[in-house]
C-alpha cells in the first residue's frame, strides 16, 4: 500500500518532491480522484501525494474578472463562490469530485469551448512545484517561464509528469443571462454538414455536440437573437450528460468530422463529436474496440488516447507513438530529472516501465 502525503503548502510539497527524487520514489498526485483511470497501468506508486490540503481561493478581483486560487480547491466550491458575483469560470467542465488543478492538468474543456476557447486559454499564471523539488512561478507579467518555457501552457494537459500545480491565476467570465439549446436529428454525415453551415451562419453559438443520431447547438446572448437555426428546433432540456464505461478521446481534423461519426456509428459506439473543436468522445467495452479507435484516428489524421477506463483496456492507452514524443521526453528531463512523477501517464515512459 502506497504512502499518502497531503502537503498543505508549496515548500512542504518541494520537500516531498526532494526527497523521493533523491531516493527514486515514484509518486502519483492525486487531485479529487475524478480522472484516476488514465495512463498506462503500471506499479504501485511509492508515494501518493494529494493535493486536497491545497485548498482555497487566495485572491478575488471581481472588476478584474480574475482569481487566484490553490490547485486542491474543488472546482464546485470555486464555481460557487464566483456565481455569488455573477462571474464563472466558464472553460471549466461540470465534472463531479474534480479540483482545479486536476481540470488543469487533464486539460478537461466544458463544452463552451467553441466560443470560449480551451482551458489552457484561461490559465494567466501558474505555481508550480517541479520533480527536483523547484518552486516555480510562471505567467502574468512574465512572457516566458523558466529556461524559456511557456509553463502555463506546458502543464496544461501534462498530467503532473512536469510539475505539480499549487496555485493558478484564471481568467473568469460573466454569467451567462440567457442561454437555450436547440436540436435536430439525423445520421452524422448530415448533422456535420448541418454544423458547418451552422457555424458560417450569424447564429450566436457557443457549444456544438454532436451524437450518434442528434445534432445539439447552444445559444447565449439576448433572447431577441437566440431563434433557433433552420432545420433545429428548441429543446426544453439540454443534452443528456456523458455516462460512458470506458472512453477514448480522439482528435479529429475539421474535414473529417463527418466520416469519423459514419465509421463509429457503423461499428455500433457510442460517441460525442464537438464540431469545431475537433474532440470526440468515445465510448468502448473491448481492446479491440480501442484498436479500432486507434485506426480510424490515424486514418482521419487526428490522434487518439484511451481516456478513461479500467486497466485491461489501458494497455495501449496511446496507440503508436505520439507525435512529437522526443520533445516531450527533453521536457521531462528539464522539470523532472529522476522521472518521479506520475510516470504511468508519460507517453513513451510509461510504456517501457510497465
Amino acid at each position: 500500500m502506497s504512502l499518502e502525503l497531503v502537503p498543505t503548502d508549496a515548500t512542504e510539497l518541494a520537500a516531498v518532491l526532494t526527497d523521493a527524487t533523491r531516493s527514486g520514489h515514484r509518486v502519483r498526485i492525486l487531485g479529487g480522484g475524478s480522472a484516476s483511470r488514465a495512463g498506462v497501468p503500471g506499479p504501485p506508486a511509492d508515494l501518493v501525494v494529494s493535493t486536497r490540503g491545497l485548498d482555497g481561493i487566495v485572491d478575488h478581483q471581481p472588476a478584474d474578472l480574475t482569481v487566484t486560487v490553490r490547485a486542491g480547491t474543488p472546482l464546485s466550491t470555486l464555481q460557487d463562490e464566483l456565481a455569488r458575483v455573477g462571474q464563472t469560470w466558464i472553460q471549466a467542465p461540470e465534472r463531479a469530485g474534480a479540483t482545479v488543478g486536476g481540470v488543469i492538468s487533464t486539460a478537461t474543456s466544458g463544452h463552451r469551448r467553441l466560443r470560449f476557447g480551451a482551458i489552457r486559454d484561461s490559465v494567466l499564471q501558474v505555481v508550480i512545484c517541479t520533480g527536483d523539488g523547484r518552486i516555480v512561478t510562471s505567467g502574468g507579467k512574465t512572457v516566458k517561464g523558466v529556461a524559456g518555457y511557456d509553463i502555463p501552457r506546458l502543464v496544461t494537459g501534462a498530467r503532473g509528469t512536469l510539475g505539480v500545480i499549487t496555485e493558478v491565476t484564471l481568467k473568469l467570465w460573466p454569467r451567462p443571462a440567457t442561454t437555450r439549446w436547440c436540436s435536430a436529428p439525423g445520421n452524422p454525415g448530415e448533422l456535420a454538414e448541418l454544423a458547418g453551415r451552422i457555424r458560417q451562419s450569424n447564429a450566436s453559438v457557443v457549444s456544438m455536440l454532436l451524437d450518434n443520431d442528434r445534432l445539439w447547438v447552444e445559444l447565449m446572448g439576448p433572447a431577441v437573437d437566440l431563434a433557433a437555426p433552420d432545420p433545429l428546433v428548441v429543446s426544453d432540456t439540454p443534452p443528456p450528460p456523458l455516462r460512458m464505461s470506458a472512453e477514448v478521446l480522439m482528435g479529429v481534423p475539421a474535414g473529417r468530422i463527418g466520416e469519423a461519426g459514419e465509421a463509429l456509428a457503423g461499428e455500433g459506439l457510442a460517441f460525442r463529436l464537438w464540431p469545431g473543436v475537433g474532440t470526440c468522445q468515445v465510448e468502448v467495452t473491448t481492446s479491440q474496440q480501442v484498436e479500432f479507435v486507434h485506426r480510424l484516428a490515424d486514418r482521419v489524421g487526428g490522434h487518439a488516447v484511451v481516456q478513461d477506463a479500467p486497466d485491461t483496456l489501458r494497455r495501449a492507452a496511446w496507440g503508436p507513438e505520439p507525435a512529437g514524443l522526443a520533445i516531450m521526453t527533453r521536457l521531462r528531463a528539464a522539470f523532472d530529472p529522476a522521472g518521479i512523477l506520475n510516470p504511468w501517464l508519460a507517453p513513451g515512459v510509461a510504456q517501457v516501465q510497465t
